[in-house]
């Protein structure tokens, strides 16, 4: 199968959260998805969660793949080992606590392909316990640097709404810096693919949901979080 999109998504210690993830990944409208899942060392039940859900979706399954490391190498390593694997059109990562709109990678591909553009950004919403947030992103111009500006201040320079052609990352050799940085790991090379794009697209429309319940995750952790939120 030629896929349209590749998903990765680093494993660790989410047992709380990981089956509302992948139901949602293997729920995707579009079909031509390919699954990259990197276990990095997950202590707990993790995969095995994993593994029973791949059970019930067979033709997801067929189109999925578990990259084990044999440490805990951090978010950054495991995310680098997916994205190595990946063979779709276009690319994006999802945290394995968080969960997607039904029909995220649809909306979104499909604005590729209408609007000729290498990379699609979309809104995304901050779940609590008992109330969320709402975040609307920034609209693109033809002015790059402009718009590039108006992204770093914003402040929530992330990759899980960020859909980027493949190419990107091959042809300019992009990748997360290594080895795991805690702060602001999503920084670097949101700019940098952004930046060798040659049109980006916002989709003004909510598809990801940022999981802010999790506090013990290392993707949840307290460092990621303050840098963002302080920027």
């Amino acid at each position: 199968m030629n896929f349209k999109v590749s998903v990765i998504v680093p494993i660790y210690r989410v047992e709380k959260y990981i089956e509302k993830c992948v139901r949602s990944l293997f729920e995707q409208t579009l079909k031509e998805v390919e699954y990259i899942f990197v276990d990095d060392a997950s202590p707990d039940c993790s995969i095995d969660i994993l593994k029973q859900i791949m059970l019930e979706y067979p033709e997801r399954a067929k189109n999925s793949k578990i990259i084990s490391h044999i440490s805990n190498k951090g978010l950054t390593v495991a995310r680098n080992s997916g994205l190595v694997q990946t063979t779709g059109e276009y690319v994006i990562h999802c945290d394995s606590d968080d969960w997607m709109e039904y029909t995220m990678l649809e909306d979104m591909y499909r604005v590729t392909q209408e609007q000729k553009a290498e990379i699609v950004t979309c809104d995304f919403r901050m779940v609590y316990n008992d109330h969320y947030v709402d975040y609307h992103t920034i609209d693109w111009s033809e002015d790059k640097i402009a718009s590039l500006c108006n992204y770093i201040a914003y402040g929530w320079t992330v990759l899980w709404n960020i859909l980027v052609k493949r190419d990107i990352y091959v042809q300019n050799k992009l990748k997360f810096f290594e080895p795991d940085s805690a702060y602001c790991e999503d920084f670097n090379l949101s700019v940098k693919v952004l930046f060798h794009a040659r049109k980006v697209v916002h989709l003004s429309k909510i598809l990801y949901n940022y999981n802010q319940m999790n506090v013990g995750s290392i993707m949840r952790s307290l460092n990621k979080k303050r840098c963002m939120m302080n920027r």
